[in-house]
C-alpha cells in the first residue's frame, strides 16, 4: 500500500479524523461508519474499537471480506494490516484512539453543514426510538432530514449519525440515551440540540441514575443553552416541577399529553381494524384547532408518538395534511411492537427488544385491547437495571400479567417465587423449552405477548416458525 501523512483541506475521512497517517486512498463525506464487522455491507467503514471483551482488530480481515473499503484503526496497528491488506482495494485510517476520533471528526463534519436549520434531540426513559423516528417521517416528507438509525443514542452512535448525514443536511434527528448521569450531557454538548423532547421520565435504569429524581436530573441534560424549544410529557408532574426548576429554561416548553393544561392535548384514542391492519386513531386538541389522525403505530402507548410528532411539526411549519399522511403510514418496528402472523393463524405481539416495568405493563394492556377469538399468551424475560427495586417491580409486573393473559410464561431468576393460584403459570427456563412449550398449546387465533431485557434475546423465540407482519 501506498501510505502518505494525512492532509486537512477537503472533507474526507482522513481529514477530519485528524489521521496520523493514510494507506490507500482518502475517501470523501458522507460515508456509513459501522463498528460490527458482521453488519458491514459495501461501500461502509469498518471502525475497529476495542471492548471489555473483544477487540474490533481481530475482526478487520473480516470487515473487509464483507465489503468494507475503509478501516479506522489505532496507529500501532497499521503496519501488521497494511501488510496483510496488501493489494486491497481497501483504505486504512490510523489515529491514536478510534472512538475518539470518530467523535471529533464528527464534529468537525457538523459544523461544515451550512443548511442545517435545527439538531432535534430526543431523548427519555420509554418511548425515545418511536418518537424519534416518528419526527423523523414527517420532516423527510419535506425536508432534508437525516435520522440516526435504530436505537444509536450514545455518544458514539449520534456520532455515527453524523458522519453517514448529507452536508446538505436541514434537520438533524437524534436519539440521546444514558444508563447514568452525565452521559446525555456529554453528548448534548458536542451536538446541542436547539429543539429537544423529554417523553418520559419512569423507574428505568436504576442502577445508574439511584432513584426516578436521579433519572429525571439525567433527562433534563439534554436542556442546554443552546435549545430554544422543549417539548414535554405533560401528564408527568414531577418533568414539570424540573423543567419549572431549570436555571436556563427554553424560550418556548410545549407541553403534550391528556392533561387539560396540555397545549397538545390528548382528547380521545381506540383502536379500530381495516382489513388485516390495526389502527390507532388519535384525537388531539391543538392550539390550530383539532387534529384528527391515524397511524400504523396501533398500541395505546403511540398516541403520545403521534402527539408529540403532530407538535413537532406544528412547531416547525408543517401543515396537518403532511403530518397526517406521514404517520398513517408508519409502523411499529420488530422488536417494539410489530404484529407477526403465522401461517397457522397465531399472532405474535413483537416487544422482544427491551423490557422495563412501564413498558411492559403497557404492552399488556395492549395485549388485553387486541381482539381475540383465542387465549392471550405472555411470553415474558426478566426485566434489568432495576437495583433494590427489581422484587417489588416484578412482583408488580407479575400480577398484571396474570390478570391479563390466559397463560403466562416466565424466564429468567427474575421472576423466582413468583406463583399465582388458578392460574396457568410456568417458569421455563431457556428459549428452546418456551417454544417446544409454545408448539405443543398454540392454535389458530390465539395471541402472543413476547417481551424481555435485551440480555435474554427473546427475538430467537420467532425462529421457529413462519411469520408475515401484518
Amino acid at each position: 500500500m501506498n501510505c502518505k501523512h494525512a492532509s486537512s483541506i477537503t472533507l474526507t475521512i482522513g481529514n477530519l479524523l485528524g489521521c496520523t497517517s493514510v494507506c490507500g486512498k482518502d475517501i470523501g463525506m458522507p460515508c456509513r461508519v459501522e463498528t460490527d464487522s458482521r453488519k458491514i455491507k459495501d461501500g461502509d467503514i469498518f471502525v475497529a474499537l476495542k471492548g471489555e471483551r473483544l477487540d474490533g482488530h481481530d475482526f478487520i480481515l473480516d470487515a473487509v471480506r464483507r465489503g468494507a473499503r475503509g478501516v479506522i484503526l489505532k496507529q500501532e496497528e497499521m503496519p501488521k494490516y497494511s501488510e496483510l491488506l496488501q493489494g486491497k482495494d481497501v483504505t486504512l485510517f490510523g489515529v491514536q484512539s478510534p472512538e475518539r476520533a470518530i467523535v471529533d471528526a464528527a464534529v468537525r463534519y457538523l459544523s461544515s453543514f451550512s443548511s442545517l436549520k435545527d439538531i432535534i434531540a430526543i431523548t427519555g426513559s420509554v418511548g425515545k426510538t418511536t418518537t424519534k423516528d416518528a419526527i423523523g417521517r414527517i420532516l423527510q416528507g419535506k425536508y432534508k432530514a437525516h435520522v440516526s438509525a435504530g436505537n444509536h443514542n450514545t455518544l458514539l452512535g449520534c456520532s455515527l449519525t453524523v458522519l453517514s448525514a448529507p452536508s446538505d443536511t436541514e434537520y438533524l434527528v437524534l436519539e440521546m440515551g444514558a444508563n447514568a448521569k452525565g452521559e446525555i450531557a456529554e453528548i448534548a454538548d458536542h451536538f446541542p440540540p436547539s429543539m429537544a423532547v423529554i417523553t418520559s421520565v419512569e423507574p428505568v435504569h436504576l442502577e445508574g441514575f439511584g432513584d426516578i429524581r436521579g433519572v429525571l436530573e439525567a433527562k433534563l441534560e439534554i436542556v442546554t443553552p443552546h435549545c430554544e424549544v422543549l417539548f414535554i410529557n405533560g401528564d408527568c408532574s414531577l418533568l414539570a416541577e424540573g423543567v419549572a426548576a431549570l436555571t436556563d429554561r427554553p424560550s418556548r416548553v410545549i407541553t403534550i399529553g391528556r392533561d387539560p393544561s396540555c397545549m397538545f392535548k390528548i382528547l380521545d384514542t381506540k383502536l379500530h381494524q381495516d382489513g388485516h391492519q390495526y389502527l390507532r386513531e388519535v384525537l388531539i386538541e391543538t392550539p390550530l384547532g383539532v387534529a384528527q389522525l391515524e397511524s400504523k403505530l396501533w398500541g395505546e402507548q403511540h398516541a403520545m408518538v403521534v402527539a408529540v410528532a403532530t407538535a413537532v411539526g406544528y412547531e416547525i411549519g408543517l401543515n396537518f395534511d403532511d403530518i397526517a399522511s406521514s404517520l398513517r403510514e408508519m409502523s411499529s418496528p420488530k422488536g417494539r411492537g410489530a404484529l407477526l402472523k403465522s401461517d397457522e393463524g397465531i399472532m405474535f405481539v413483537d416487544e422482544s427488544y427491551n423490557a422495563s416495568p412501564v413498558t411492559v405493563k403497557a404492552a399488556l394492556k395492549n395485549l388485553l385491547g387486541i381482539p381475540s377469538r383465542g387465549r392471550r399468551i405472555a411470553v415474558l424475560g426478566g426485566m434489568r437495571e432495576l437495583g433494590g427495586f427489581e422484587r417489588e417491580f416484578h412482583r408488580e409486573v407479575f400480577e398484571t400479567a396474570i390478570s391479563v393473559a390466559d397463560v403466562t410464561i416466565l424466564y429468567g431468576k427474575e421472576w423466582n417465587n413468583l406463583s399465582a393460584n388458578g392460574k396457568e403459570v410456568l417458569h421455563l427456563h431457556d428459549i428452546e423449552e418456551i417454544v417446544n412449550y409454545l408448539k405443543g398449546i398454540l392454535r389458530s387465533g390465539d395471541i402472543v405477548l413476547v417481551k424481555g431485557s435485551r440480555v435474554y434475546e427473546m427475538e430467537r423465540i420467532y425462529e421457529w416458525w413462519s411469520l408475515n407482519e401484518l
